[in-house]
């Protein structure tokens, strides 16, 4: 863990600390501290990967990820490939 890992966690203890994990979540996407297009990016990449894990083909599955996330399969491509 680096110094600034170490130093974010005590503030966001210290100032934080009485929130659910719910609602520090949201305090950090308020605060721009999580980034909402890189939580998009892995949500589609772990769909993605869970539907390859569970049988269906690779092309199949962002198919069905673009449906899920009501996205293009262009947009899906991105996410798993970049």
């Amino acid at each position: 863990m680096t110094i600034y890992m170490k130093e974010l966690l005590n503030k966001l203890s210290n100032k934080y600390g009485s929130l659910s994990t719910t609602q520090l979540t949201n305090k950090l996407f308020e605060i721009g501290v999580i980034d909402h297009t890189l939580c998009k990016v892995l949500a589609v990449r772990e769909y993605v990967a869970n539907e390859v894990k569970g049988g269906n083909k690779k092309t199949d599955a962002m198919w069905c990820a673009a449906e899920r996330f009501s996205c293009t399969y262009e947009y899906v491509r991105k996410c798993v490939y970049y």
